[in-house]
């Protein structure tokens, strides 16, 4: 049976107190033994000097690099490849609002094309609010519905991972309903919702909330609205760190708010790169042009936390919103073989999903 060991790295994981320096042995796309001068019969790459972590775990994107997800499955792997460039192992690609038709086609052509790392979609609406609809277009824009939601997914229902829905919109929580039915994620997002309406949306099971702060009612010491209920529960929140979405204050808040069990990192990226985000003609923010090892970069830079604490927001805790956190996300025997190696600035050198390379910055460390 072939096996890989990755030689000499710095272990990283979230359930760990440091960095461990280890080798780490992969059969059959599974971590199959963790510890000093592992054999393997085949092949080894040269982890020595750098550190070896699990792949990052991006919840919300939309694009990345030349590439957008959606109908057109040249531009979707371009986006997919983009992202394994800067360590991420698992997605699940962010669908914004469009015509039914058009969004039916581009969830049948992403549950189609089963690339490594697709981990599913999510439905950025259309059963968000008009009135904090950001850089979302308006135009498509539907009151919740659970028969509307469910035409739109029938066929590929385990395919679709995140809907995001706006409580205080009519019918909003028999949608939750149905939308918890099919196994997905109920997220709050986009929305205007008062704090009691959220709070109760969380109570009836949604929980996520979409990049907190953006997109959604302002928090008011009198009326806390969804940002006060995504603080003041138990529910997993999205942080943009980007250093344009949030100020780095801002995280830090959220951090000690939170804790770091239910905070996850996403890029919400949009095809492009660079260090600005994404902007309408307006100014209104419109997507990052974040990768994952930045995200996690400035988590870093931003808090002051340990290099386990700061993949932990891009590791496990997605795995856990996921229900995948028994396969994913922490370095463990019998844990999918989905790694991701980088050096001390977190400059990606390697990523692997089920002991695979899907991308090698340096080809010479790989035999």
């Amino acid at each position: 049976m072939d096996e890989l060991v990755v030689r000499g790295a710095a272990l990283v994981s979230p359930d760990w107190p440091g960095p461990q320096e280890a080798d780490l042995l992969v059969r059959a796309g599974k971590i199959a033994e963790i510890g000093p001068r592992l054999s393997a019969k085949g092949r080894v790459l040269d982890g020595h000097g750098l550190f070896l972590a699990p792949g990052f775990l991006d919840l919300h994107v939309h694009g990345g690099g030349a590439g957008s997800f959606g109908a057109d499955l040249q531009s979707s792997c371009a986006a997919l490849a983009y992202h394994h460039r800067h360590g991420t192992t698992g997605l699940v690609a962010s669908l914004i609002p469009a015509s039914l038709e058009e969004l039916r086609e581009a969830i049948g052509s992403l549950a189609r094309l089963e690339p490594p790392g697709l981990l599913g979609v999510a439905l950025e609406g259309p059963f968000v609010s008009p009135a904090r609809a950001g850089a979302l277009p308006k135009d498509f824009l539907l009151p919740p519905s659970p028969g509307t939601f469910l035409s739109l997914v029938a066929g590929h229902e385990g395919f679709v991972r995140i809907v995001a829905v706006a409580p205080e919109l009519p019918g909003a929580f028999a949608l939750l309903a149905e939308i918890r039915r099919i196994g997905a994620v109920a997220a709050i997002g986009h929305s205007a919702a008062e704090y009691v309406t959220a709070r109760k949306a969380v109570e009836a099971g949604a929980s996520l909330f979409l990049h907190l702060f953006n997109a959604m009612r302002p928090f008011h010491h009198r009326e806390p609205g969804p940002i006060g209920a995504a603080l003041d529960t138990d529910a997993f929140v999205e942080l943009i760190a980007d250093g344009h979405h949030l100020h780095p204050a801002t995280v830090r808040l959220v951090l000690r708010a939170k804790g770091l069990d239910r905070l996850c990192l996403v890029t919400d990226a949009v095809a492009g790169e660079g260090p600005e985000p994404a902007r309408l003609p307006d100014g209104t923010l419109a997507g990052s042009r974040l990768t994952m090892n930045r995200a996690v970069q400035n988590f870093l830079a931003f808090t002051g936390c340990s290099l386990p604490e700061a993949i932990r927001p891009a590791t496990l805790n997605p795995a856990r919103v996921l229900g995948l956190a028994g396969r994913k996300g922490r370095l463990a025997a019998g844990l999918d073989a989905d790694l991701v190696l980088f050096d001390a600035n977190l400059q990606v050198q390697a990523t692997l999903i089920g002991g695979e390379p899907v991308y090698l910055g340096d080809p010479g460390r790989y035999r």
